[in-house]
């Protein structure tokens, strides 16, 4: 059964207005919290076969710093489709990306991702920075574009887990 780890990018920094939204960097709360989530996951018994990143700096770091965290670490993918991606796109990119992967790290934005949650899951949740919705379906990655209806599994904000 193909599980879908569905990250939003973690703290992105403001302090240069002169930085295109797709450069922007992390700021020191998201250099915490992207490798504490990778490290939640761990904790949880769960490794990414694959991690699927949008190009902006924000979400390729998050994405790297969570893969660093694993003994096995994934190979990170970097896609310009998922800068800004809608539900549609996400999931004809895990249709045509995520191969023979039994779970994906999936590193976006919202609100692409609040968005795939709802479609995907029939659950309205609040998906702050960092926050990771694990979805578990029944269906063939390749399958998602006809069918994509999962059942969400755990879905864990940085703010909402034990103190390390």
């Amino acid at each position: 059964m193909p599980r879908l780890l569905l990250m939003r990018h973690a703290k992105s920094s403001w302090s240069d207005p002169r930085t295109a939204d797709h450069d922007r960097p992390l700021n020191d709360r998201g250099l915490k919290a992207a490798p504490r989530m990778g490290r939640w996951l761990q904790s949880q018994g769960i490794q990414p076969d694959r991690v699927l990143s949008s190009t902006a700096n924000r979400a390729a770091s998050t994405a790297e710093l969570v893969a660093a965290t694993f003994e096995v670490v994934p190979p990170v993918d970097h896609f310009r489709d998922l800068y800004h991606a809608a539900t549609d796109d996400i999931l004809e990119l895990l249709a045509t990306e995520a191969g023979d992967a039994e779970v994906v790290l999936l590193v976006a934005h919202n609100p692409g991702i609040e968005d795939f949650v709802s479609r995907t899951t029939s659950c309205m949740e609040f998906c702050p920075t960092a926050v990771i919705a694990v979805i578990d379906f029944t269906q063939d990655w390749s399958d998602l574009v006809i069918d994509a209806s999962g059942t969400l599994a755990a879905l864990w904000r940085p703010k909402e887990l034990p103190k390390e």
